[in-house]
């Protein structure tokens, strides 16, 4: 059974306040002013067009959003499960119910209320056959089970006084006492927050989304090499821009989609969002975020590394110190930027704080000589430099020439000038594992600087093991090696260098050139072409016919007016007359 979970939101129509909709309902009382909020099934039906008509053609786990009027929907693509431990519900179970059913997870106690889709709601959610983990609707419950209107102590009599949420001012009706209602008290564990409930499909409902291999579900179908991060576990995330034809009539265009996406070690897709603004740089953070930064993305950058949805409460950055030539994440949080011809360290919140804590602050490091990284550096020139902080507690600076390792504190341990052609690529070219291993990739070369700077090569192009090609590195915390190319490519390498995974290698979905579209756009077959047209046709017609009755309708109309106008005018004559 396919299923989609679905999180509603909403603004009180009474007190402008964030609501949460955890219900399919005609109204949603508010939380914070006990005001209900009016939800047509028209608004319904606009809202539900994108889980409904998507959910069989996404991937599991993959998120999508949808904007209709006052109401907001983020769903994503997953089976119905308790809200309590998320424990999976047998979709045997939910087909079984008639009308309405509560179920107990035997797990953890917790009830989730099933039910079919009500009769009104039918047309806007075809296919679609039963609701799960909803709040229930309080307009089918017993009266008792109605929330109360929110009320207020009277502080001199005691007496409940009712409010609005928008006027703190009320009077008592008893003893006629002005009462003035505290924030506090108005939000006091009234708040609710969005909770996902579930679309369940028919049974008959086929599954149209791709396998679940990353490849052939078309993740790997870039231009350009992505933006890439691996954490602790070996999940791999990637931000990228594809790209894909589409045919409108004759004519065949091309378009293109910034989608961000994490993959287990095994490929599995742990989740995916499409329609996203393009993303420039992506980062790791050892607390369980990711940060996102670009045109078109919040001042809130940090992303759940679960699910990929915005972190609730995340603090606000400026977005002009994030708009920076390299950036890394520290161990403890904090972010190491390469700004302004300065290394600069910053907080999960934006707050300035300084570079090497403990450490005296050093300046120029512009010489050719591997000591031209001091200890503890800071001014440097930032236009071929890069930054990485190790999962050690690490951090290296490199340019063109010459990387450098350095404690937490700024005491350098090693210098090292780098042989061979660097890369002259704007994408990321340096990564670390746990054991304290940097990995370079230069133009031809992977290469391995050890704990205490001794140089490796490990991949090279000359014996056809290496792409000599525009890639992006991204390094496990054993030393596992992801390399990005251009044109969906990518490859994974074991730490001594066999290659475990290579895209070009696996089945990949058909794609039809824009050449080849088009001709098989006009070489469709007659009787299909007809078709089309007669419907064109038809369409025409029906639209000049609506046009006519329109017309014919607004005669009539001024007909009418001209009728009682000109029977107004004699009445008026009439009593004129009479009166003289």
């Amino acid at each position: 059974m396919i299923s989609v979970a679905i999180k509603v939101e909403t603004t009180c129509d009474t007190c402008r306040m964030p609501m949460p909709v955890n219900t399919l309902a005609r109204e949603v009382g508010c939380q914070s002013c006990g005001r209900p909020t009016a939800l047509g099934a028209a608004l319904w039906q606009a809202l539900l067009r994108g889980p409904v008509y998507d959910g069989p053609r996404m991937l599991r786990n993959e998120g999508r959003r949808s904007l209709t009027g006052k109401l907001s929907a983020a769903y994503t693509r997953l089976g119905p499960c308790c809200h309590g431990c998320e424990k999976e519900i047998p979709a045997a179970s939910i087909q079984e119910v008639r009308e309405q059913a509560m179920f107990r997870c035997d797990r953890c106690a917790k009830q989730t209320w099933v039910r079919t889709v009500p009769a009104e709601f039918a047309g806007a959610l075809p296919n679609i056959t039963h609701i799960a983990g909803e709040d229930p609707d309080p307009l089918t419950l017993a009266p008792a089970l109605v929330a109360e209107t929110a009320t207020f102590p009277c502080p001199q009599c005691g007496s409940p006084v009712p409010f609005d949420g928008v006027n703190r001012a009320c009077t008592c009706r008893f003893c006629n006492a002005s009462v003035h209602v505290p924030d506090d008290f108005v939000y006091r564990g009234r708040r609710k927050v969005a909770a996902r409930w579930f679309l369940c499909f028919h049974p008959l409902v086929a599954d149209g989304a791709p396998a679940a291999m990353a490849v052939v579900a078309g993740l790997f179908d870039w231009e350009e090499p992505p933006d890439v991060a691996v954490d602790a576990a070996d999940n791999l995330y990637c931000a990228a821009r594809q790209s894909h034809q589409v045919t409108v009539g004759y004519e065949t265009t091309k378009k293109t989609d910034d989608v961000i996406w994490s993959v287990d070690r095994s490929l599995n897709i742990r989740w995916l969002h499409r329609n996203r603004s393009k993303a420039v740089r992506l980062v790791l953070s050892p607390k369980g975020t990711l940060l996102v930064t670009g045109w078109g993305w919040s001042s809130r950058p940090w992303l759940s590394v679960e699910t990929g949805a915005p972190v609730g409460g995340a603090p606000e950055i400026d977005m002009n110190l994030l708009d920076c030539h390299d950036m890394a994440c520290d161990h403890d949080g904090s972010l190491m930027i390469l700004k302004g011809d300065r290394l600069r360290r910053i907080t999960p919140e934006g707050a300035e704080m300084p570079v090497w804590p403990g450490g005296a602050q050093r300046g120029d490091t512009h010489a050719s000589s591997p000591r031209s990284f001091p200890d503890c550096p800071v001014e440097m020139s930032t236009a071929d430099m890069r930054v990485c902080c190790g999962p050690d507690g690490s951090i290296y600076l490199m340019n063109q020439h010459e990387l450098a390792r350095f404690e937490a504190t700024g005491r350098k341990i090693y210098g090292v000038t780098l042989s061979f052609d660097p890369p002259g690529s704007k994408y990321r070219t340096l990564g670390a594992d746990v054991h304290g291993n940097a990995y370079v990739l230069r133009s031809r070369q992977l290469v391995q600087i050890s704990s205490t700077g001794e140089q490796t090569v490990v991949l090279e192009s000359k014996i056809g093991a290496l792409p000599e090609a525009r890639m992006s590195i991204a390094v496990c915390r054993d030393g596992s090696i992801w390399l990005f190319g251009a044109k969906g490519r990518a490859w994974k390498f074991a730490p001594g260098g066999t290659l475990l995974f290579a895209s070009e290698k696996e089945l990949r979905a058909d794609r039809v050139a824009a050449n080849e579209l088009s001709q098989q756009t006009r070489s469709a077959p007659q009787g299909l072409r007809m078709g089309q047209e007669q419907v064109a046709s038809d369409a025409m017609s029906g639209s000049y016919e609506e046009l006519f009755m329109a017309e014919r309708i607004r005669e009539r109309r001024l007909k009418g007016v001209a009728f009682g106008l000109t029977v107004l005018f004699i009445v008026v004559l009439v009593a004129y007359r009479a009166f003289d």
